[in-house]
């Protein structure tokens, strides 16, 4: 005569680990899902740039320009910005896949700075600047 016994830690019944591990499950999927939509959002808000493409970028009182070249494995990004009768200021990077070059422009030290995101996904360079609040 056998017994048929299931094994369960010490006070923890079977429903209680099946949920813990369901909701575990759907935890996860969700995040995926949540971070799967914010790259679509990001990316359709964003501009693609081909290589020696250039990009303007135009700020209340600074232009400048963006671009990029192919180097090897990686993308040799640059930005140029100066004010009307200014010095240019230049910003140079390489980004692999996954990385972002980050030009930050603020107003005043208080208030929120303009930026420029240039961002490598895979073989593209997306390109979204983001305006003070209230542009």
């Amino acid at each position: 005569m056998s017994v048929a016994a299931t094994r369960t830690r010490p006070g923890f019944s079977r429903d209680f680990i099946v949920k813990r591990v369901l909701l575990a499950a759907v935890v996860a999927v969700a995040t995926i899902a949540a971070s799967c939509v914010w790259a679509a959002s990001w990316a359709a808000r964003a501009q693609e740039l081909a290589p020696l493409e250039a990009v303007s970028l135009q700020f209340s009182e600074i232009n400048g320009v963006a671009y990029y070249t192919v180097q090897g494995p990686s993308y040799r990004v640059v930005a140029t910005l100066a004010t009307e009768g200014g010095t240019p200021v230049r910003f140079e990077g390489s980004l692999l896949p996954g990385q972002k070059l980050v030009v930050s422009i603020p107003d005043s030290a208080s208030a929120k700075a303009q930026t420029v995101e240039l961002f490598r996904q895979g073989n593209r360079l997306l390109v979204e600047a983001n305006p003070m609040e209230g542009e």
